[in-house]
């Protein structure tokens, strides 16, 4: 707020010229558009109940305007609300890689119930990357989130694309 504030003072400012005004209006915008997907966030991680994978992924791939044809299936596996808030948050950020990073115009993302627990598969059909050097705060961000639900994350990637594997207890 303050920082719109501040803008709107500058915007106000007689000696501020025209071509500044219209850059400080779109900053304004800007600013506001990314408080409220802040927001949006926030509420998010405290909802109590766990949003759909699926309309959760097809939102944001609306929000994204990536035109990405989405596969789901789903095996009903009982897993915990916290297990299913990983999962999902895990599958946003892997969305948002897909879409910045890899190209692809094919997602395809199962979760079955097996013997000794569940298996999730996220596998695009994008350009890959280096498996063996990942970075990035995303990268570390599903790491630590497979590490928070004791699951093992296994990751493959060739200039065909890239799946990730994560085996739930």
């Amino acid at each position: 707020m303050a920082l719109s504030y501040s803008l709107d003072l500058l915007i106000a400012e007689p000696l501020t010229p025209a071509a500044t005004r219209v850059e400080l209006r779109n900053l304004i915008f800007s600013v506001a558009s990314m408080i409220e997907k802040v927001r949006t966030e926030i509420f998010n991680l405290r909802s109590q109940a766990v949003p759909s994978l699926e309309k959760s992924l097809r939102a944001l791939l609306l929000e994204l305007r990536a035109p990405i044809e989405l596969r789901i299936s789903q095996d009903e596996c009982g897993l915990s609300n916290l297990v299913e808030t990983e999962i999902l948050a895990i599958s946003r950020e892997l969305l948002r890689n897909s879409v910045k990073h890899s190209g692809a115009s094919v997602i395809e993302i199962s979760l079955e119930k097996g013997e000794n627990g569940s298996t999730y598969t996220y596998k695009d059909n994008g350009r890959g990357f280096d498996h063996l050097t990942p970075t990035g705060y995303g990268f570390r961000g599903i790491q630590e989130r497979c590490s928070s639900i004791e699951s093992e994350l296994t990751v493959a990637s060739n200039e065909n694309g890239t799946i990730y594997l994560i085996s739930i207890p």
